[in-house]
C-alpha cells in the first residue's frame, strides 16, 4: 500500500507527517486552488463558489433518487391542468343553449305521430329554434381547440426538456408558460377557497390537509387555518427563527424585545392581552416577566419592492405578530397550553384606519365583526414568514453559510487531514444544488420570482442584510434562544428537539477529534487547519464574523488564528449541526406546512386590509390568494425539495461493508453517534405523541448529513 493510501485510511496532522507527505499535501492543495475560488459578484457581501467543481457535482446515484421524485410530481401538475381544462370548458359550454335542444328533442321524439300533425309542426318549429340559437352560442368556444392543442404541446415540451437536461429544468416553467393563451388566465383563478385543495390529485396531501380533527378543534376551518395551528407555526413550524421575547428589561447582547419599545410600534392594550386568552388579571408586564410574551416582527421586510406577475399587482407589508404562551388557553386550544396569538398589526406604524390592530375576536376596533380580517391577518403574516424562510432561514443562513466553508476546507486541508475527512459527508452536493438555485430557481420566470412575492433585488437584498449581520458564536443553538429570549418557553417543539441533536453532535466532534488533536498544542501547530481559519475570516475570502474563541496575532495580514481545541470543537459541531439538523428543520417542513395556500402561501395579491375595509363572506379573501398556477408551481416546488433525501444523518455509508471511517479509532465513535441519534428518535416519537401534531423535523432518519437539496 502506497504512502497516500495510508493517509486516507488513516487521516494525520500536516506537522505530524514526514517532509515527503508534507510536500505531497501542499501540491495537492495547489492543485485544489486552481478548481477552488470564490465569487463576491453574484450577491453583495456574500461569498459563494465561482464554479462548479468536479468532485461536487451530483453523482449518478444522487441522480436516480431525484428522478423517483419526478412521476408523481409530474403526474400530478398533468392531472391539475387536466382539471383546471375541465372545468373551464365545462364553464364555456352553453348549458342553457344545450338544454333547450335536449328539453326540445325529448318532446318531439316522445310525441312525434302521424295522427297530430299540427302539434308535431309545433314541436318541430321548437325544436328548429332552439338549433339555430347554437351557433351563437357556440361562438366563444372557437379558442377551445387551439387552447387544448397549445396545452398539450407545451406539457410535452416541458417534459422533454426535463428529461434531457434534468429536474431543475422543469422549474424554469410554470403554468402560466403552458396555458399562456388569449383567454389563458380564465383556467387559473380559484373559484373558491376550496380549490386550493384540488391541487393534490397524485402527490401525496401535505400535512396541512391531514391533521387530525380533535375534540378541542373549530369544526368550521380546516386545522392548519386556525388559530392554534398558526401560533403553533412559530414553535413547531416552518420558520421558528422570528419568534423573539418580549421582555420588561433587556440585557446587554440580547435580541429581545423591550415591551416599551413593542408598545411605541404596536400600542397592545392590557385589556386586549386579558379579551383574547380570558384572563381577566393578566397584565402584559407580567407575561413579559414571566418569559411567556413572543413577538415576531417582519421588519426586514419594511420597504421591500413587489412588481406585477404576469400583469396582476402584488403587495407586501411588514407585519407585527404578539403571541402568549397560555398555560390554560380557551376554547378552541389543547388544554395543556398552547401558543396563543394575540393580535396583529398589518404594519410597523400603527394607524387606527390604514394599520389598525386586528384581534380574534376584534376587541382592538379593528372592525371586523366576521373573523374575515383576521385571518388575512394569519395569512399575511405566513406569507412574510414564507419569504424570510426562503430568503434568509433557509438559503442564506444554511446554504450560503456552509457553501464557502466548502470552497476553504479544498483549499487549505488535504484530504489526509482528519477534519477534511470528518466534513466531507457534511458538505455533500451542496455546492451542485446552490449552483442549481442561481440558474434555475433565482432567475425571472423562476420559482422565486413566482412564487416570493417581493422581487429577485428584494429577496437577495435581505440574504446579503442578513448574511452581514450574521455572528458565528450566536447560532450555537442554546445561545441563540438564550439571546432570542425564548429559553424560558415551557414548550418550542424545535428547541427542545434540536438540543438533542446539538449535545449528540457535539458529543461526536468532541470524542472524534480528540482522537488526532491531544492538546491545545496540537492546534496551534496544525498549519493546514490555520490556513482554513484564515480563508474563514478573511473579508476576501468567507468573510465569517464573530468567531469569539480565535485569538487575535497581532499580524494585519493574518489576524486571526485557533488556539484552543475546546473551541474547534464547538466550531465543526456547528458546522455539522447547520448542515444536518438546522437544514433539515427549514427545507422539509416546506412540502407539509407551506404548500396549502389558505394558510400559507408566498404572495400578497391585494394590499392589506384597513379598518374601514368591507369583507362579507369567505369568498372576499379568495382575492388575497396566489393564481391557482402559482400555488401549483409552488406546491411541486416544494414536494421535490421535500422528497429527496440522499442519506441519513450519522450513517456515512450505504453498503455498511464498505466503511466510510476505515479508522479503528473512530468506528465506535461513530457507533456511539450512531446509538445517540436512535435513543433521540424514540425520544422525539414520544414526545410527538402528546403534541397537538407531531414535529417531525428533527427526527434523526429524516435528516440528511448534508444541504443535498
Amino acid at each position: 500500500m502506497s504512502t497516500t493510501q495510508v493517509n486516507f485510511a488513516v487521516p494525520t496532522l500536516p506537522q505530524q507527517d514526514a517532509p515527503e507527505q508534507q510536500a505531497a499535501r501542499a501540491f495537492e492543495l495547489a492543485t485544489a486552488r486552481t478548481n477552488y475560488n470564490y465569487m463576491l459578484s453574484y450577491l453583495d457581501a456574500v461569498p459563494m463558489s465561482a464554479d462548479l467543481p468536479g468532485p461536487e457535482k451530483f453523482t449518478l446515484d444522487y441522480e436516480a433518487q431525484v428522478l423517483k421524485v419526478f412521476p408523481p410530481m409530474l403526474e400530478n401538475f398533468k392531472s391539475v391542468i387536466q382539471m383546471l381544462l375541465e372545468r373551464e370548458l365545462q364553464g364555456d359550454l352553453p348549458t342553457q343553449a344545450l338544454a333547450d335542444i335536449r328539453a326540445a328533442w325529448d318532446k318531439f321524439d316522445k310525441e312525434f305521430s302521424p295522427l297530430h300533425p299540427i302539434r308535431d309542426g309545433k314541436d318541430l318549429h321548437a325544436l328548429l329554434k332552439a338549433l339555430s340559437e347554437l351557433p351563437s352560442a357556440l361562438e366563444g368556444l372557437i379558442h377551445i381547440p387551439q387552447d387544448i392543442e397549445q396545452i398539450i404541446k407545451g406539457l410535452e415540451e416541458m417534459f422533454r426538456e426535463t428529461l434531457a437536461t434534468g429536474p431543475t429544468a422543469f422549474l424554469k416553467s410554470t403554468a402560466y408558460d403552458v396555458l399562456n393563451g388569449p383567454r389563458g388566465r380564465a383556467y387559473l383563478q380559484a373559484e373558491n377557497i376550496d380549490d386550493y385543495k384540488l391541487l393534490f390529485k397524485q402527490m401525496p396531501k401535505p400535512a396541512a390537509l391531514t391533521i387530525e380533527r380533535q375534540d378541542w378543534m373549530p369544526t368550521e376551518l380546516e386545522p392548519s387555518e386556525q388559530d392554534w395551528f398558526f401560533g403553533f407555526l412559530q414553535i413547531g413550524g416552518f420558520n421558528t427563527t422570528q419568534l423573539l421575547g418580549v421582555v420588561p428589561e433587556k440585557s446587554a447582547g440580547s435580541s429581545a424585545v423591550l415591551l416599551s419599545d413593542l408598545l411605541q410600534k404596536m400600542p397592545v392594550t392590557d385589556a386586549v392581552l386579558q379579551s383574547v386568552t380570558g384572563d381577566a388579571t393578566l397584565t402584559l408586564e407580567q407575561a413579559a416577566r414571566e418569559g411567556r410574551l413572543c413577538v415576531v416582527d417582519y421588519t426586514a421586510l419594511d420597504g421591500a419592492k413587489t412588481e406585477p406577475l404576469h400583469g396582476e399587482a402584488r403587495y407586501i407589508t411588514a407585519p407585527i405578530g404578539l403571541f402568549y404562551w397560555n398555560p390554560s388557553p380557551p376554547e378552541g386550544f389543547p388544554s395543556g397550553g398552547a401558543m396563543q396569538p394575540i393580535a396583529i398589526q398589518l404594519g410597523q406604524k400603527f394607524d387606527a384606519e390604514a394599520t389598525p390592530i386586528f384581534t380574534p375576536n376584534d376587541c382592538a376596533n379593528g372592525n371586523d365583526r366576521n373573523g374575515l380580517k383576521w385571518r388575512l391577518a394569519k395569512y399575511t403574516m405566513n406569507v412574510c414568514s414564507a419569504i424570510q424562510h426562503e430568503a434568509v432561514a433557509h438559503l442564506g443562513d444554511t446554504h450560503l453559510t456552509i457553501e464557502p466553508m466548502i470552497v476553504a476546507m479544498h483549499r487549505q486541508m488535504a484530504q489526509s487531514h482528519p477534519l477534511h475527512k470528518l466534513l466531507t459527508p457534511h458538505f455533500r452536493f451542496t455546492i451542485n444544488i446552490n449552483d442549481d438555485a442561481i440558474h434555475s430557481l433565482v432567475v425571472p420566470g423562476g420559482v422565486v420570482a413566482c412564487n416570493v412575492g417581493i422581487t429577485i433585488e428584494s429577496s437577495l437584498e435581505m440574504v446579503s442584510k442578513a448574511h452581514q449581520a450574521w455572528r458565528w458564536d450566536e447560532h450555537v443553538p442554546a445561545r441563540d434562544f438564550a439571546k432570542r429570549g425564548v429559553d424560558r418557553l415551557p414548550v418550542f417543539p424545535f428547541r427542545d428537539d434540536t438540543l438533542l441533536l446539538w449535545k449528540a453532535i457535539h458529543d461526536y466532534v468532541d470524542a472524534h477529534l480528540r482522537v488526532y488533536y491531544r492538546n491545545d498544542q496540537d492546534v496551534r501547530d496544525d498549519y493546514e487547519l490555520q490556513g482554513f481559519i484564515y480563508e474563514l475570516t478573511a473579508p476576501q475570502y468567507c468573510n465569517i464574523k464573530g468567531l469569539g474563541g480565535l485569538t487575535e496575532t497581532g499580524d494585519p495580514e493574518r489576524p486571526w488564528r485557533i488556539e484552543s481545541l475546546d473551541y474547534l470543537i464547538e466550531m465543526v459541531s456547528l458546522i455539522l449541526y447547520t448542515a444536518g439538523p438546522r437544514h433539515a428543520s427549514v427545507n422539509y417542513a416546506q412540502y407539509p406546512l407551506m404548500s396549502y395556500v389558505p394558510s400559507v402561501g408566498g404572495s400578497l395579491y391585494q394590499p392589506s386590509p384597513t379598518r374601514s375595509s368591507v369583507l362579507e363572506s369567505e369568498q372576499d379573501i379568495v382575492a388575497w390568494f396566489p393564481p391557482l398556477d402559482i400555488a401549483l408551481y409552488g406546491a411541486t416546488f416544494e414536494f421535490l425539495l421535500t422528497a429527496v433525501q440522499y442519506d441519513t444523518f450519522g450513517r456515512f455509508e450505504h453498503n455498511p461493508r464498505d466503511p466510510y471511517y476505515t479508522d479503528r479509532r473512530v468506528q465506535p465513535i461513530v457507533a456511539d453517534l450512531q446509538d445517540a441519534l436512535a435513543l433521540i428518535e424514540i425520544e422525539i416519537r414520544k414526545r410527538n405523541e402528546t403534541r397537538p401534531i407531531p414535529y417531525p423535523f428533527q427526527l434523526p432518519s429524516q435528516i440528511p448529513n448534508s444541504i443535498s437539496i
